[in-house]
C-alpha cells in the first residue's frame, strides 16, 4: 500500500466531462477540475486535468503518492461495439449459448416482436466449439481433443484475433480443460489476451458465466492499451505514484488484479459516488440515503441502508448478463446531454440517448442540433450561460432557443417556455420512477430516506423530484458535479472471491463450507499482499447464498460466525430475510446452498474531514434573473447566490439559487436551506402550515 502523506487524486472519466479531485491526505483540502472530454485521447484528457490541478494548487508531480481512476472506457467499448476481435472457445455444439441465452425474449422485447436482441459481441464464426466434458461432480468424462483444439488455434490465429474467452460446461467445479486451453493458446500465440471463466466467475449458470467471460475478453485489450499509455503519459509529467483502478463494487485494485477480469470495470462509472455518499454523508450522520447522479448522459440511482450501499450481480449491458458483484445503480438516460423529443403521438420523451460531449447539446455551439436537457435548463433560467462549467463551455441561449422550437415547441404547437417547463417536469417524472423503481419496486419507503443530489445536474432537479416522492430532506454534498471523482479517491481496496456448490445444504458438511472458504481466502491473502495492505487493515466478509430447494434465485447471507457448529442459525437467518424481501417464508422447506462468497476489504487511510467554523450570517443574493419555475406560470425573478458564500449555520429560504464551480442548485418555494458543519447544504421541505 502507498505512502499516503502528500496528495491523492481521484479521477473519474465520464460521457461529457473528466473530472479531477485533488486531496491533501493532511489537511483534508480538496480542489477540483472539470475537462471536457476528448473522446480520441482520453489519457490526454486525464492528464491535462492533473496537470491544471497540479498548476493552480501549487503541487509538485512527485508529491502525488496515491491515483484512484474510475473510467466508463470498458461499458463505452462494449456499448459502442469498438473492443477488441474476440473468439470464444467452449464445448462442441454449445457455442450459441450467447444467442440461446434463457430461452425467453428479454423484458424490453416482450411487446416487440419485430425487433431482435442485439448481436454477441463474439460472431458466430470465431465461437468454437471442442470437444471436452467435466460433469456436474467436476469428474472429467471427455478428455480435451487436442487435434480439434489444435484447429480452433490456427482458425483463431488465421483470423487475427486480439482476445479469447474460454468458458466449458463446470470448469467453475474443475478448471483443468480451461487450463490447457491457456497453455496451448498462449504458446502458439503469445500477445494473445486469454481470459479463462474459471478465474473471472467460479459460479453456476452457463449464459451468464460465459457472456461475462466474453465481455471481459472483448474489453481487455483495450484497457490494457489505455492503463499503459496512462502511465506512460503519467512517468513523462514525473508522477510515478500507484494507479489504483476503481471497480463497479465500490473497491479499487491494482492494474495487474483488473487485468485478469476487466469485467470488473463494467459499469464501475456510477459506483464511485455512491462511494463517496456513503462515507461523507454518513459522517455528517446521514445512513440512510438515495443517491441521485445527474451527469451529462445519464441518471444513476442506488439505495443506501445504514452507510451500506445496495448490490447486485445481476446487471446487464445490451441485455447481456454480467454476472459480477456490483453496487445495485439503476440507471436511465436522463442526463444533460439526453435528447428531447416528441414522438408520433405527440408525447414528449427524454432520453435515452445523448449526445455527449461532441457536438453535445444545441447551446454548447459545437454542431449539436438537437434540443437537450441541458438547452431546457438554459432556457428555464436556471442555468448561467457565463458560468456553466466553471466556464469552460460558454452557452449560446440562442441556439437552445431555436433547438427547442423546432424539436419540441413546434411540434405540440406551444410557445418555447411552456415547452421548457413541460419538459422539466417529464424529465422530474423520469427521474421519480427510476428511484420507485429501487425503493417502492424492492420494499422500501423513499419517505424514510434523505435524497443526495450530486452530478453537475443532480441539485437542478432534486427539489422537484423530492416534492413528487415526498421526500422530506435533500443533501447536496459540496462540489457535487465532482462526487463521484471524490468517492474514487477514497475508496479502499475491494475483491470478491465466489464458488458454486450447488447441494441440499442437509448433504453439506461444516468441513465442506470451511475448506471453500480456505480456498478463497488464500486467493484474498494473495491479492492483498499484492497491493500491500497490513494485516490489521484487512476485513473479510464471508456469505452464502441460499435458496428454497426448488428456487431458480437465492438470497446472500452474511456469515456473521463460524458454521462449524452447523448451519441452523445461518437458516433461520435466511428465512427471516426472505420474509422481509417477499413477504413470506416457508421455515419447513428444504434449504440449497447454491455458492460461498467471500468479500476482502482492505481499508485505506481517509483525508480528515474537518468540519468548518460556523459564521451564522445570513447570506446575501449576488442579484437575481428570470427563472421559470416548474411549479408556476411565467418567469419569476428568484436571487442568486453563490455557494462559497454560505458558511456553516448559514440558513435561507426558496425560491433561490445557488451556483457553484461544478453545479447549481434550485431551491423552490416552501423550502429552508441551511449549512452544516461539512459544508452540506441540506435542503428541509416545509410541511403545510409550518413557518420557516
Amino acid at each position: 500500500m502507498a505512502d499516503t502523506s502528500g496528495y491523492r487524486i481521484g479521477i473519474d472519466v465520464g460521457g461529457t466531462f473528466t473530472d479531477v479531485v485533488l486531496i491533501s491526505n493532511e489537511t483534508g483540502n480538496v480542489s477540483v477540475a472539470k475537462v471536457l472530454n476528448r473522446h480520441d485521447d482520453r489519457a490526454e484528457t486525464v492528464v491535462s486535468g492533473i496537470e491544471r490541478l497540479l498548476g493552480e494548487a501549487n503541487v509538485e508531480p512527485a508529491d502525488i503518492d496515491w491515483i484512484s481512476h474510475g473510467t466508463t472506457i470498458t461499458t463505452n467499448a462494449v456499448i459502442e461495439r469498438k473492443g477488441a476481435k474476440t473468439a470464444l472457445i467452449t464445448n462442441k455444439n454449445f457455442r450459441d449459448i450467447l444467442e440461446i441465452g434463457r430461452f425467453a425474449r428479454p423484458a424490453e422485447l416482450i411487446y416487440r416482436v419485430h425487433e431482435d436482441k442485439p448481436s454477441p459481441l463474439v460472431p458466430r464464426y470465431l465461437r468454437l466449439g471442442v470437444s471436452c466434458r467435466v460433469d456436474r461432480h467436476g469428474d472429467v468424462v471427455t478428455e480435451l481433443d487436442e487435434t480439434e483444439l489444435a484447429q480452433a488455434i490456427a482458425a483463431i490465429q488465421a483470423e487475427g484475433v486480439e482476445s479469447v474467452a474460454v468458458c466449458f460446461l463446470f470448469s467453475f467445479l474443475n478448471p483443468v480443460h480451461e487450463a490447457r486451453v491457456r497453455e496451448s493458446l498462449s504458446a502458439a500465440l503469445p500477445n494473445l489476451d486469454i481470459v479463462l471463466s474459471s478465474e473471472i466467475l467460479r459460479e453456476f449458470r452457463e449464459f451468464p458465466r460465459t457472456a461475462t467471460t466474453v465481455f471481459a475478453a472483448y474489453v481487455a485489450p483495450v484497457l490494457r492499451a489505455y492503463i499503459s499509455g496512462l502511465l506512460a503519459r503519467l512517468a513523462d509529467r514525473g508522477i510515478n505514484c500507484p494507479l489504483y483502478i476503481f471497480q463497479s463494487n465500490g473497491g479499487v485494485a491494482q492494474p495487474e488484479i483488473v487485468m485478469r477480469n476487466p469485467a470488473l470495470t463494467l459499469l464501475s462509472g456510477p459506483a464511485g459516488a455512491v462511494v463517496g455518499a456513503a462515507q461523507l454523508c454518513g459522517q455528517a450522520g446521514f445512513r440512510d440515503l438515495i443517491t441521485m447522479d445527474i451527469g451529462g448522459t445519464s441518471l444513476d440511482v442506488c439505495l443506501i441502508r445504514g452507510s451500506v450501499a445496495e448490490a447486485t450481480t445481476t446487471r446487464e449491458i445490451d441485455m447481456f448478463p454480467v454476472g459480477i458483484p456490483m453496487l445495485d445503480v439503476h440507471t436511465i438516460g436522463a442526463g444533460g446531454g439526453s435528447i428531447v423529443r416528441v414522438d408520433d403521438v405527440g408525447r414528449v420523451k427524454v432520453g435515452p440517448d445523448s449526445m455527449g460531449a461532441r457536438p453535445g447539446p444545441a447551446c454548447y455551439g459545437l454542431g449539436g442540433e438537437q434540443a437537450t436537457l441541458t438547452d431546457i435548463n438554459l432556457l428555464m433560467g436556471l442555468l448561467d450561460p457565463a458560468t456553466f462549467a466553471n466556464g469552460e463551455v460558454p452557452l449560446d441561449r440562442a441556439r437552445a432557443e431555436a433547438a427547442v422550437a423546432e424539436r419540441v415547441a413546434g411540434p405540440l404547437g406551444v410557445d418555447v417556455d411552456a415547452a421548457a417547463v413541460g419538459v422539466y417536469r417529464v424529465a422530474t417524472n423520469q427521474i421519480a420512477e427510476a428511484i420507485r423503481t429501487v425503493t417502492v419496486e424492492r420494499g422500501s419507503d423513499p419517505r424514510d430516506y434523505a435524497l443526495v443530489a450530486f452530478g453537475g445536474g443532480g441539485p437542478l432537479h432534486a427539489a422537484a423530484v423530492a416534492r413528487e416522492l415526498g421526500v422530506a430532506q435533500i443533501i447536496v454534498p459540496r462540489h457535487p458535479g465532482l462526487f463521484s471523482a471524490r468517492g474514487i479517491a477514497t475508496a479502499d481496496f475491494n475483491h470478491d472471491y465466489i464458488q458454486s456448490v450447488v447441494r441440499p445444504i442437509a448433504e453439506v458438511s461444516a468441513a465442506d463450507v470451511a475448506a471453500a472458504f480456505t480456498a478463497l481466502e488464500g486467493q484474498a491473502a494473495r491479492d492483498l499482499d499484492a497491493e500491500d495492505v497490513p494485516a490489521d487493515r484487512r476485513e473479510l466478509a464471508p456469505a452464502l447464498d441460499l435458496r428454497y430447494l426448488g428456487q431458480t434465485t437465492e438470497i446472500t447471507v452474511p456469515l456473521a460466525e463460524s458454521v462449524a457448529d452447523g448451519f441452523d442459525d445461518i437458516i433461520g437467518e435466511f428465512h427471516q430475510l426472505h420474509e422481509r424481501l417477499y413477504t413470506y417464508s416457508v421455515p419447513d422447506e428444504p434449504v440449497e446452498l447454491v455458492n460461498v462468497r467471500l468479500r476482502a476489504v482492505g481499508s485505506v487511510d481517509k483525508p480528515p474531514l474537518p468540519p468548518a467554523d460556523g459564521a451564522g450570517e445570513t447570506p446575501k443574493p449576488i442579484g437575481e434573473r428570470p427563472v421559470l419555475l416548474p411549479d408556476l406560470e411565467g418567469a419569476q425573478p428568484v436571487p442568486v447566490y453563490r455557494r462559497d458564500q454560505l458558511a456553516p449555520d448559514a440558513k435561507l429560504t426558496g425560491p433561490a439559487i445557488i451556483e457553484e464551480a461544478s453545479s447549481t442548485t434550485l431551491v423552490l418555494a416552501n423550502m429552508d436551506v441551511a449549512v452544516d458543519r461539512f459544508e452540506n447544504m441540506i435542503i428541509t421541505l416545509r410541511q403545510p402550515g409550518q413557518t420557516p
